[in-house]
C-alpha cells in the first residue's frame, strides 16, 4: 500500500483538495503526517472518504489531539462519544462566522466534519484564513492590535437561538449558567508555523478589554468586515462522504443555512491540544 496523495489548492488563501488518496491508507502514520503537513500549509483540507466509518473518523481525530466530548450537541453514543452529530432536523445549526468554542480557555485546535445527509441544493460551508486577513492589515493597525485582548462569550448565540425558538428556555438557562466566557488575545501566533492570525468572530467576540465601548465596537466592526473579503475565503459544495479538516486556531467558518426544509446531517470531531486545559 502507498500512502502517497496529491494536494490541489482550491482557494487563493485557504483550502486544498486531497486527491489520489487510497482509503485503506488513511490511517497509516505516513499518511496522517502528510495530511497534517498539508493542513498546516492550507488551513482547510477536503478529503473524499465516502466509506469512512465513525471509528475511523475518531482514529483520524486522535492523530491531531485529544478528541472532545461536546457539551451541547448529541453524539453517537457509547464508545463514540467524541463523534458529534449535527442534524438540521434537530435544530442544529452553525450559520455564523466563528471559531469553534472560542469561549473556552483552550478551544479546539482542529475540527473535522464528515457529510452524511445533504440537501439537494445549498448547505455549503465557508472558511476564512485569519492568518491571511492579519497579513493584509496595515502595519499601523497590526501595531494597534498587539497586546489587546477580547472577550468571547457563549451567551450571545444562545440568546439568538432562544429568540428564534431553536432552543427551549430551560436549555437556554442551562447553557447560560455554565458561564462559558473567556478572554483571548486579538492576535495569536500559530504554534506550528509562527504566523500571526486574528482571533475574533462576530459570533462570540463581545468587546475588547480595556477600551471604551464605542472604540471597541468600531474596531470589531472594522475587523469583521475586513476578514470577510472574498479573497481570504474558501467555499465548499459538499458531496456525501466528503470530510473537511480545518485548523480552528487560524480559521473562521460558517455553515450556510439556505436549504430548509431539507435535511443536512454531519458527523463532527474536534480535538484539543494534548494536555491542554479546556474548562
Amino acid at each position: 500500500m502507498s500512502s502517497a496523495f496529491t494536494v490541489r489548492p482550491l482557494g487563493p488563501s485557504i483550502g486544498a483538495e486531497v486527491l489520489d488518496l487510497d482509503p485503506a491508507c488513511v490511517f497509516l502514520p505516513d499518511t496522517l503526517a502528510g495530511l497534517e503537513a498539508a493542513l498546516v500549509q492550507h488551513e482547510a483540507l477536503v478529503l473524499h472518504v465516502p466509506g469512512l466509518r465513525p471509528e475511523q473518523h475518531l482514529a483520524i481525530a486522535r492523530h491531531f489531539g485529544e478528541p472532545e466530548v461536546h457539551t451541547f450537541y448529541p453524539n453517537l453514543g457509547e464508545g463514540l462519544e467524541q463523534i458529534t452529530v449535527i442534524d438540521s432536523r434537530q435544530g442544529d445549526r452553525a450559520d455564523m462566522w466563528h471559531h469553534d468554542e472560542s469561549f473556552l480557555s483552550s478551544p479546539p485546535i482542529v475540527t473535522m466534519t464528515h457529510a452524511h445527509i445533504l440537501p439537494p441544493v445549498g448547505g455549503d460551508t465557508c472558511w476564512i484564513s485569519m492568518t491571511t486577513a492579519y497579513d493584509a492589515l496595515s502595519e499601523r493597525m497590526q501595531h494597534y492590535l498587539e497586546g489587546l485582548s477580547a472577550w468571547h462569550d457563549m451567551n450571545g448565540p444562545m440568546t439568538a437561538a432562544l429568540r428564534q425558538n431553536v432552543v427551549s428556555h430551560e436549555r437556554y438557562l442551562e447553557v447560560i449558567n455554565m458561564n462559558r466566557r473567556h478572554l483571548h488575545p486579538l492576535v495569536i501566533k500559530h504554534p506550528v508555523t509562527g504566523r500571526k492570525a486574528l482571533y475574533v468572530s462576530p459570533t462570540y467576540t463581545t468587546y475588547i478589554d480595556g477600551l471604551a465601548i464605542p472604540e471597541s465596537d468600531a474596531v470589531l466592526a472594522y475587523l469583521h468586515g475586513h476578514c470577510q473579503q472574498a479573497h481570504f475565503a474558501f467555499r465548499h459544495r459538499w458531496s456525501v462522504g466528503d470530510m473537511v479538516i480545518w485548523d480552528n486556531r487560524s480559521v473562521l467558518h460558517n455553515a450556510i443555512l439556505d436549504y430548509q426544509p431539507h435535511q443536512r446531517r454531519m458527523q463532527r470531531a474536534s480535538v484539543f491540544a494534548r494536555q491542554s486545559i479546556h474548562a
